[in-house]
């Protein structure tokens, strides 16, 4: 019998295998030069209990053979948030004579926003909505002082899209992979090891993350950082939203003195683009609290729904 191998040279019945059966490979979602990302189905628990869990398992080729749990595990395993990726399980195995880490995280049914936005940009309500959502799964890491530190439109899942609009959901955005965060513990503030160094916009003496989306405190490699530097790069990937398009076109120098959403950049709502620019400010202290962001947004995108049957423009002065 010939076994099938995917890209990353991982066999899918050796992976069940070492998982005890309890696993059931289906399709490959990712693969990087340190492992890989599948759909798969949980069938039962490791005391044996069954379950039938749809889940993204992650694989992690382990070199050093380290027990030290994976970074986003540690990050985010007691998070339960609409808008945060939930932790099912993971653990430790060896498959094809190498040590690998797996992680099995809930699966989002939807699609990347790097998907949607290859179609072109999107109406402001769809901003608005994505905004709100990844602004309140900030707030919520950042209450156990992480910072994502990999903002971008393919960490961010959209749930029950249909491609064309997302009004109606309360969870339609999902921050997803938190490979690259920080704990900001006050007495051993450390940076986290990426789960994934393959990026193809990083360069060997970039920070961890991804050009183009860097606050201009984390491109300079800045220690303290703050839930302000998500924001920053939630600020670049709305903006791109609204374009259709990266708004530097990845180049991450011209993010260096912050960036201003308007101007005649992009046409849309004088309170949104508000909102946008004190998201871009080039110092940290001057950008909004995710919380206070979320807030915003949720009221903004009602009074907009609100207005839209009437045909009456949105005027509303947003908290700062």
């Amino acid at each position: 019998m010939v076994l099938h191998r995917y890209a990353c040279h991982f066999v899918p019945a050796e992976i069940e295998a070492a998982l005890g059966q309890r696993y059931i490979i289906d399709s490959e979602i990712a693969v990087g030069g340190q492992g890989a990302v599948f759909k798969a189905t949980r069938t039962s628990l490791p005391d044996g209990t069954p379950t039938n869990d749809i889940v993204a398992l992650k694989l992690h080729f382990d070199r050093r053979r380290s027990v030290r749990p994976q970074p986003e595990i540690t990050a985010t395993e007691n998070f339960s948030h609409p808008n945060l990726a939930r932790l099912i399980e993971h653990g430790n195995f060896d498959a094809d004579g190498r040590h690998t880490r797996y992680v099995a995280w809930e699966f989002i049914e939807g699609k990347p926003l790097s998907v949607l936005l290859s179609n072109g940009r999107l109406l402001e309500t769809e901003v608005l909505a994505i905004g709100r959502d990844v602004s309140s799964a900030i707030a919520e890491i950042w209450s156990r002082r992480v910072v994502h530190g990999d903002i971008k439109p393919s960490n961010i899942m959209l749930r029950n899209s249909d491609g064309h609009s997302m009004d109606g959901f309360m969870d339609t955005a999902v921050l997803i992979d938190l490979g690259a965060a920080r704990y900001l513990d006050p007495g051993n503030m450390r940076t986290l090891k990426p789960f994934d160094k393959s990026d193809r916009r990083r360069s060997a003496r970039s920070p961890v993350g991804t050009l183009g989306y860097f606050s201009p405190e984390q491109f300079k490699a800045t220690k303290a950082l703050s839930c302000a530097s998500d924001v920053f790069s939630l600020g670049i990937v709305m903006l791109q939203c609204l374009m259709g398009r990266h708004p530097t076109n990845y180049d991450q120098a011209a993010l260096t003195d912050g960036f201003q959403a308007s101007g005649g950049r992009v046409a849309a709502n004088v309170s949104l683009l508000y909102m946008l620019d004190k998201m871009l400010s080039a110092r940290p202290t001057f950008r909004p609290t995710p919380a206070g962001l979320s807030e915003n947004f949720r009221k903004l995108l009602q009074r907009m729904e609100e207005d839209s049957a009437s045909g009456v423009r949105v005027h509303e002065e947003v908290q700062e």
